[in-house]
């Protein structure tokens, strides 16, 4: 499974429409308890669940593994993990695969500069407030030292997104052929 981690306005989702369309991987649909932003689809894009819906789920042990991101909670359920996916995870969650699944977890962590990513958000219509409360965050949770493990580190700045898509598609080959 690709494990696509990085902060706010890396590039990690887009990364991952680019594997989905042109490389044929699985979309790992996770869940959260966050509102849907705009064109966002339920079942889609994520399993939007109310708090209380959430809870539920987690006393069931329905989830792979749990975070806390930005005052929601985001979570992997067991019926969504897919060995050939593409699953879109924060630190604690990578970290959470690599404990659950080992070397079928391939931890990639996508990286650009903030200045980047502000324009991203800015781009995307969020707000100011929103902006900054993201930067801070991410700047205490997206340290290479709170990884158990990564396997591919991509800078998304000047390679194009298909570039970068390719390269993870080849590494991630070769690191299955291993096996």
């Amino acid at each position: 499974m690709i494990v696509l981690v990085g902060a706010s306005a890396s590039g990690k989702t887009e990364l991952a429409k680019i594997l989905y369309r042109k490389f044929n991987y699985h979309k790992c649909v996770t869940t959260t308890t966050r509102l849907p932003r705009e064109g966002e689809v339920d079942g889609v894009d994520y399993h939007f669940l109310t708090l209380e819906q959430f809870k539920d789920l987690e006393l069931k042990n329905a989830f792979i593994e749990v975070s806390e991101y930005n005052n929601h909670y985001y979570g992997i359920q067991k019926k969504d993990v897919d060995i050939h996916g593409v699953v879109i995870v924060e630190p604690n969650g990578a970290n959470s695969l690599v404990d659950k699944i080992g070397s079928e977890a391939y931890v990639i962590y996508v990286e650009a500069s903030e200045k980047t990513r502000i324009a991203r958000m800015l781009q995307r219509k969020d707000s100011i407030s929103k902006v900054h409360d993201r930067i801070e965050f991410d700047r205490n949770v997206f340290i290479l030292n709170n990884f158990k493990r990564v396997d591919l580190k991509l800078s998304n700045e000047s390679e194009t997104l298909d570039d970068l898509a390719r390269l993870i598609d080849s590494k991630y080959k070769e690191y299955t052929h291993k096996f």
